[in-house]
């Protein structure tokens, strides 16, 4: 009864509720607007480039940060941080409406990357201080779960707006959710979030404890590699969606939501089927076909007659 442990979960453990809702709430914001500025920046300019630019900034902060600073921000107050993250992209979104350039909304979006990347890894940095380690499996669960939903439904609401009203509604909406997951971030016990000390090392000893262990395994180095590569194809993908979707295929904003929403509903399905799958197979193999499965997906879309 796999649910029935989640919903138990989510009953005793106050603090880890809190977290599990603020993330939901601010993810939900965040892939309705998404679709909003893809699409507020593509009809001011008509232009793959400015999409490219918006999506560079949007998620190459948090790449950076990932790499670059992970140890400094887990020796930061992490509730801080994240509430600090929240209001940040608040701001950025209630500014959005009155952008009065693609080159604005693009500067915009890149402040708001800049402080995601710091609010996830805090989030799982925090998180197995909240549950039990025997609960850490099912907590991690959740959140990939309530993000792959938000995922699906959060272009599909944002492509209905836009049709509808145009950009803005979204970007408010989205500053609302912030304000909703700073709110109940500030719920958390601050000294149960810190609970885990920080590395002893410095900053720089720890980056390249890490880059080391990565080029001493075989198979971190081949994961890393591979996936840097589908990565790459993604991006592309991402950015030529716009264009195929409102131009080719004539499915306008309504249209383009739903495109991105099913990529969230097949992460859903992938997560909630996925492990058990993997455990039956070897990891090379499994990784090997989710990635061939992938490759077949992009190319049955380079071909289909209609966004539906």
């Amino acid at each position: 009864m796999p649910f029935r442990r989640q919903y138990e979960l989510l009953r005793r453990a106050r603090d880890y509720r809190l977290l599990f809702f603020a993330s939901a709430t601010s993810g939900l914001g965040t892939y309705l607007a998404v679709i909003a500025l893809i699409v507020d920046v593509y009809d001011r300019t008509h232009s793959g480039a400015w999409v490219s630019a918006l999506l560079i900034v949007e998620f190459l902060p948090i790449l950076v940060i990932g790499l670059t600073l992970g140890p400094l921000v887990d020796r930061l107050p992490r509730r801080s941080l994240m509430v600090g993250a929240d209001l940040v992209r608040l701001g950025v979104f209630v500014a959005l409406p009155f952008a009065p350039s693609a080159l604005s909304i693009v500067v915009l979006a890149g402040i708001a990357g800049f402080a995601t990347g710091f609010f996830r890894p805090a989030v799982y940095a925090g998180l197995p201080n909240l549950v039990d380690d025997a609960d850490l499996p099912q907590a991690n669960g959740l959140l990939l779960a309530v993000d792959s939903l938000a995922w699906m439904i959060g272009p599909i609401v944002g492509g209905a707006l836009l049709a509808a009203f145009g950009p803005d509604p979204a970007y408010f909406a989205n500053a609302a959710t912030f304000l909703a997951s700073a709110l109940l971030l500030l719920g958390i016990s601050v000294a149960k979030l810190q609970q885990q000390a920080a590395g002893e090392g410095s900053h720089l000893g720890e980056l390249r404890e890490g880059f080391r262990a990565v080029g001493a395994s075989r198979a971190l180095l081949t994961v890393l590699v591979a996936w840097s590569i589908v990565m790459i194809g993604n991006g592309s993908m991402n950015v030529s969606e716009v264009v195929l979707v409102k131009d080719s295929l004539s499915g306008g904003d309504l249209g383009l939501g739903v495109l991105m929403g099913a990529a969230g509903l097949g992460l859903l399905v992938g997560s909630l089927l996925g492990g058990a799958w993997v455990e039956r197979r070897p990891m090379a193999e499994a990784y090997s076909s989710a990635i061939g499965l992938m490759a077949v997906g992009a190319g049955l879309t380079a071909i289909s007659p209609t966004v539906w």
